[in-house]
């Protein structure tokens, strides 16, 4: 771990495979851990081995190149794997977030077309199969896994992980052993035609539209990210680091799983985000850096138990959060090399550098990383704009999706013709070339780390029966850094109460997209267009 840096030079882009990177990695580092679990800590080596059996598993199952395959559960030794395999063979894995409701689950395997669903049946207070059930029904899951007639269009198989799965899904082991019929030799070969262009990933994403969008990540993208970042924190092979970030999250995928194929660390992941087990593994893993959301570092520095932890290890971290928080987790958790990051699925994002000035480090996202530009444009005329004036942040380079799936004309809109990324943020650039971030562009909120498309939940709550007209902003949480807020006009002459609208979106929506506040109207400020002017319901339901 270096907290100084002798100079700054680029982290080398790796130009392979994901799957050539865990057979090189495999001979590098062979026996030392690179994966650490809750109660699982793989090797390279191990990696390398399970990888290929799932691998061999998925093509035995009929999966091929550019096939979609899901994957619902929390971080386990098995989307590890699972992701690692599809990149082998050019599947594109996809993560169905834990909290998902039934229309959320509806659309992406509906949207993604995915073909084989690998699941946990139960995890915390979710029944994965019982939501599964009410999105295909009950008569059309067969023993073994199979779906027949009556379900989803392309999903063909349902795969369980859990230890007494449903009987109506394969057993993980039984899908493993499928593979015995695939030789290594039929797998290299698969292996030998995958191109570092092509979709590995397909990472859902909260738009402005009413349904999320599907962004297409390539080999480049998920095997790189992790460790440009991780170069910038001052890290080195053999060192540490507290993954914070869920599998289903890019953040996940690609920020946590495939770092240590490309600098020799060790990732340590708990299962779920919970205070004491992030705390008990910084002490157990001796962790020197780790990632976190302001929301985590909060809740962490107000727990009953938090000074009973040792967290000496702690040498650097990424934070996203206020100056103010910055220089308080810095001083409460003793970390010395904390910094600030900017991050979009879309098209990656910026970091400062471990050994920067503190106020460049707590108060700005840091700098492009290398292979990759940044621009402030006016958000009207597309004109660059000079440092310290506030536009559109617009991002290119290697670090940028393939584009959302099905879906050309929302691509298109994302990505220029000169193949700038519009990121809908807005912010603007010093003299030194560093990005400050001011606020969303877009419709967009920032739920603890989860991006919520207002349109998504003003959608669901427009089907309610009795609600005529409903906006929907951000309301500043300490917690969170913000929260729904939702203002509902009620149909004529009916009557709904903020319990009963609550209670709506919890059942059709993920908890963080739920509104936590809600305010009734029969007015609303329009413009003369027509549209609700949001900036004053912010004046009016915020002051």
């Amino acid at each position: 771990m270096k907290l100084k840096l002798e100079d700054h030079d680029d982290f080398p882009i790796m130009e392979m495979c994901v799957g050539d990177a865990v057979d090189d990695a495999a001979r590098k580092w062979g026996d030392q851990i690179g994966w650490v679990f809750e109660h699982e800590r793989t090797s390279y080596k191990q990696m390398k081995r399970q990888v290929d059996r799932v691998a061999r598993a998925l093509l035995a199952s009929g999966i091929q190149h550019g096939d979609v395959v899901a994957a619902w559960m929390p971080n386990l030794p098995q989307f590890a794997f699972l992701e690692l395999a599809c990149a082998k063979i050019g599947a594109i894995i996809g993560a169905i977030n834990t909290r998902s409701k039934v229309f959320e689950v509806e659309h992406f395997l509906n949207h993604s077309e995915a073909k084989l669903l690998v699941m946990v049946d139960r995890f915390l207070k979710h029944d994965f199969v019982a939501t599964l059930d009410e999105a295909c029904p009950v008569g059309t899951r067969n023993a073994g896994g199979d779906i027949g007639e009556g379900g989803f269009a392309h999903l063909r198989k349902v795969v369980s992980v859990s230890v007494e799965p449903d009987s109506r899904a394969q057993p993980w082991d039984a899908f493993i052993a499928l593979g015995e019929s695939v030789s290594p030799d039929t797998l290299k070969a698969v292996q030998q035609q995958q191109h570092i262009d092509d979709p590995i990933l397909i990472q859902y994403t909260s738009g402005t539209t009413s349904l999320p969008k599907g962004a297409l990540c390539n080999h480049r993208y998920v095997l790189n990210f992790g460790g440009v970042l991780m170069q910038r924190l001052g890290m080195e092979a053999g060192d540490a680091f507290l993954n914070t970030q869920p599998f289903y999250h890019v953040g996940g995928s690609c920020g946590a799983i495939p770092a240590p194929l490309t600098i020799g660390c060790k990732v340590v992941n708990a299962e779920y985000y919970e205070v004491e087990r992030i705390l008990s593994l910084i002490e157990r893993e001796r962790c020197v850096a780790r990632s976190g959301y302001g929301a985590m570092y909060i809740m962490e520095m107000n727990h009953v138990r938090f000074r009973e932890f040792d967290l000496s290890s702690l040498q650097a971290g990424w934070c996203v959060g206020t100056a103010e928080l910055m220089t308080r987790v810095r001083d409460e958790m003793n970390i010395p090399g904390l910094l600030q990051i900017y991050g979009a699925t879309e098209v990656g994002g910026t970091s400062a550098w471990v050994d920067d000035p503190w106020d460049a480090r707590s108060r700005s996202c840091g700098s492009p990383i290398h292979g990759s530009e940044l621009k402030i444009v006016d958000p009207n005329t597309g004109a660059s704009l000079a440092a310290g004036e506030i536009g559109e942040i617009c991002m290119r380079g290697w670090w940028k999706m393939n584009g959302y799936l099905k879906q050309p004309a929302e691509t298109a809109k994302a990505i220029d013709a000169d193949g700038w990324m519009h990121t809908g943020d807005l912010g603007h650039l010093d003299t030194n070339g560093y990005l400050y971030f001011s606020s969303r562009l877009k419709d967009m909120l920032k739920i603890g780390g989860e991006n919520v498309s207002a349109q998504e939940v003003e959608a669901v709550l427009l089907g309610h029966p009795r609600i005529a007209q409903a906006a929907v902003i951000g309301a500043p949480d300490e917690r969170l850094s913000e929260v729904v807020m939702a203002i509902i006009e009620p149909r004529h002459n009916e009557q709904v109460t903020q319990e009963e609208v609550i209670a709506y979106c919890a059942q059709r929506m993920a908890n963080f997209r739920v509104p936590r506040y809600v305010h009734f109207t029969q007015t609303w400020p329009l413009t003369d267009s027509g549209k609700i002017q949001k900036h004053k319901l912010r004046e009016q339901y915020l002051a």
